[in-house]
């Protein structure tokens, strides 16, 4: 068999396999498929390990200026059939890629410390990447995923981000006991998100080094955060809807941290 087409197969099959989580998470390698992804991964300065598209993709002068971003790395041209069978998204562009290992590393330095979320059992991948869309784009300092959450490179929940995860830490733990110790050396309060909650969110003290607790869709956060936060946090509702999407809900607090943070420093200068 030739040896090209022979590595040009096994590319495609690869890349078909990676839209399954068990084989992500043996290889280490995800897909980054459609055109604005692959543009933030060529921005974030993520290796590249081949990348597939269509004639018809290549075709646009603007398309092909993003292929040319690719450098050495192999570009291999599928027919729109092959591409269509092997994408994950239901309206394929006609361009995807196969990224080189790449882990969730956290780099929760000691000088970036002042604000996390903790996402508890969080299942929908579209609020898994909005989450960390928001979080990068707030410039938060990290997100700790605990057990029960969704993979954040499911290929939907990786498209939600639309990159955000190039740019922010994000941490799968084995448990929030894995966390109170960080949480502890750091002195940060930890925040639950509880339509139940005592306080307002927006007379939380975000002043103070904090991690908040966002819960599950349906069930909300686990009893054992519940005990352990210092603080549990609503978010005023007038209408009959009991919570919010916990998205928007991350959001919120997100926003809040931010418009507190923003204003203390006002006030110094």
């Amino acid at each position: 068999m030739d040896e090209k087409k022979s590595s040009r197969d096994r590319i495609i099959k690869e890349y078909r396999m990676l839209g399954n989580r068990k084989y992500r998470k043996k290889s280490g390698k995800i897909i980054l498929e459609g055109y604005h992804l692959l543009e933030e991964a060529f921005k974030a300065g993520i290796e590249v390990e081949a990348v597939l598209c269509t004639e018809e993709f290549a075709r646009k002068a603007v398309n092909r200026e993003l292929l040319t971003r690719a450098g050495k790395t192999r570009i291999i041209k599928v027919s729109p059939k092959i591409f269509n069978a092997i994408a994950q998204t239901e309206n394929p562009q006609g361009i995807g890629a196969i990224a080189c290992p790449l882990r969730l590393k956290a780099d929760f330095t000691a000088g970036n410390c002042h604000f996390f979320l903790i996402l508890d059992s969080l299942q929908d991948p579209g609020n898994l990447g909005t989450i960390i869309r928001t979080a990068a784009g707030a410039a938060i300092d990290g997100i700790f995923l605990l057990p029960g959450t969704v993979e954040p490179y499911n290929p939907k929940a990786l498209r939600a981000t639309m990159g955000g995860i190039f740019y922010l830490p994000v941490l799968q733990v084995a448990g929030i006991n894995n966390c109170y110790e960080f949480f502890e050396e750091r002195d940060l309060q930890l925040v639950v998100a509880d339509p139940c909650g005592e306080v307002p969110y927006y007379n939380v003290d975000f002043s103070r080094p904090s991690a908040v607790v966002i819960g599950n869709e349906n069930r909300g956060v686990q009893e054992t955060l519940l005990e352990k936060a210092k603080v549990r946090a609503y978010i005023p509702l007038r209408g009959k809807i009991a919570a919010l999407n916990a998205a928007v809900a991350a959001s919120v607090f997100i926003f809040e941290y931010q418009r507190q943070r923003e204003g203390k420093n006002k006030d110094i200068t």
